[in-house]
This record gives C-alpha cells, structure tokens and sequence, in this order.
C-alpha cells in the first residue's frame, strides 16, 4: 500500500508574523493622502475656519467699528490689510466675523440636512411598499419647488413666532436659527435619496437577513447594521451640502433677505461691494476679499467631497 503525502498547512496570522495591519479608517486616510489637491484644500480649509474662529473675540467687537477721520482708501498695511468700505468699516474684520457666520450657518444646515435625509431614506428603503411609494413621491414633489420660495415661506411663517419666544433684542438670533434651519430644510432631498438606494441594497445581505431571523427590533438593525455601513456616503454627502448651504447663505443675502445688516456674511459683503464699484471710481477690494474667501472655501470643501468620496469607495484599491 503506498503511502500517499499529506500536504502540511500553515496558518499564519498578519498581527502574529509582525506585519502592521491598517485599520478601515487608516486606510482611507492613506488614499486621501494620496489626492494632493483634496490633502491641500483641506490644510488652506483648516486654516480659513481657525482663521475665522481664532479671531472671533476681536472681530465681534470691531467688525462695526468706524474710522470716520481716515480717507476711504484701499489695504493699507497691517492695521486694514483689506482696507475699508464706505463706511469707514475694517473689511479684514468684517471679512472674519463674516466668514464664521457663513461657516456656521454652512455647518449647521449640513447637520439638518443630513440628519432628516438619513432618517427619511433608511425608513423609506427599508420599508418599502406603500410606504416607500409615498415618502418618495413627497421627495420628488418638493424637488419641483423653487428652494428660494420655500425659504422665504419658511422664514414669514417661523421667524416672527421664534422672535415672540425668544422675546424683544433676539431679532438677530432668531433670523440666522430661521435661515439655516429652512437651508437644511429643503437640502435633504438628495441626501433621502442616496440613502434610500443604499439601505434597499444592504437589507438584501446576509448578516441583515440573519439579524431579522433572530428577533432583532428594526431600531436595533437601523442603528447597528445598516447606519454604521452608511457613514461612507453620508460624510461625502456632509462635506458636499456645505458649500450648498453656504453658497444658498450667499445668495440670500446678496438679494438681501438672508442675514440682516449690520452682521455680515461673505455673501452679504459682495453685495455691498457691487455696489461700490462703478465706473467712475473702482474700489475694488471691497467685494474681492469676501468673493476670495467664499470662492476659495467652495473649492476646498469640493475638492475634499471628491476626495473623501475616493478614500471611502469600497471598491478602491
């Protein structure tokens, strides 16, 4: 009887051979490391928001603050880098407090926006049915109405009730929770949608029909198994509805019914600064600084979007 080989086996564990094993998140950092352009518009980011905040104690006090007995003139050293505008106001400062409101507004909206898209998505997809049928023919009715139009409705209804609750002096308060809660309000549409797609696609899986056939709850399954598979796409999302809500921001308050004057914003700011340009007499820092600034951080927060969006594919290698 011959004698037939027995092949040996070996098992080796990475940890245990002494090779260094990455985890998820270090390995998307790895490959958004890669991406200069998206590594470098998060560092001029970075420094734009500390920038911002970083100086917020002194730009609170002097973004109104008046030169009246200097000339109207241009960026004129340290003390005006960016100059004044017509009204003897320190653009520089104007230009910090400004960009802390729109960041601020940019972020706060991404929050909403993501929260109630996430929330309407997983019910939707994972529902389904009638059910499904009827929270996304909502979605696409709202997609058929003008956002400005919504925001405006959503700002004569809210705001006047907001100011009685809060009670007289807290008009400025009560105007900026009004507008980045109507910008998040109607920014969630897409956001349901991509999380709609993804939880129809995930409640197909194993490990999902496997949690079902145990008995667990549907909360326990959305918050344990089919959310924590979610934050790839919905941290894209996040970075991408921030220059949204930002650029909406801007644009409300250059038509001038966003944030009320005197406080700035960086949208506010440009539409001072059309007005100061003329034919006759340029002055032309007033509206680009602001423009810089906005411009600027919608580019860094894109390119960061695009960025993560390939750190965080699956499919990457």
């Amino acid at each position: 009887m011959s004698s037939r080989a027995i092949p040996s086996y070996t098992y080796c564990d990475d940890e245990l051979a002494g090779v260094k094993v990455l985890s998820p998140g270090n390995k998307a950092w790895k490959r958004f490391c890669k991406n200069r352009l998206a590594l470098i518009s998060l560092i001029l980011f970075v420094i734009i928001l500390v920038g911002c905040v970083g100086t917020l104690y002194w730009s609170s006090k002097l973004y109104q603050t008046q030169q009246l007995d200097l000339n109207f003139t241009g960026p004129s050293g340290w003390h005006a880098p960016f100059g004044y505008d017509t009204l003897g106001r320190n653009i520089f400062w104007r230009c910090m407090f400004g960009g802390v409101v729109s960041l601020g507004i940019g972020l706060a909206a991404a929050m909403i926006s993501v929260g109630i898209g996430t929330f309407w998505g997983a019910i939707a997809g994972w529902y389904g049915g009638r059910i499904d049928q009827v929270m996304m023919r909502l979605v696409d009715i709202l997609y058929g109405l003008p956002y400005v139009l919504m925001i405006i409705l959503l700002k004569v209804a809210f705001e006047p009730m907001l100011i009685d609750y809060l009670g007289p002096g807290k008009e400025k308060i009560a105007n900026i929770i009004i507008l980045f809660v109507a910008i998040g309000g109607v920014s969630w549409l897409t956001m349901a949608r991509v999380i709609r797609g993804q939880v129809l696609s995930l409640k197909t899986l194993p490990y999902i029909e496997a949690a079902r056939a145990i008995g667990l709850p549907t909360w326990r399954i959305l918050l344990k198994h089919i959310i924590p598979n979610l934050m790839g796409p919905i941290i894209v999302y996040a970075t991408l509805i921030v220059p949204q809500a930002i650029l909406q921001e801007s644009f409300l308050s250059f038509l001038g019914i966003g944030i009320q004057a005197p406080m700035p914003t960086w949208g506010s700011l440009a539409s001072e600064g059309v007005k100061a340009v003329n034919t006759v007499v340029s002055f032309w820092w007033i509206i680009f600084f602001p423009c810089a600034f906005l411009g600027l951080t919608l580019l860094c927060l894109n390119f960061i979007g695009d960025g993560l969006r390939d750190a965080l594919d699956p499919k990457s290698k």
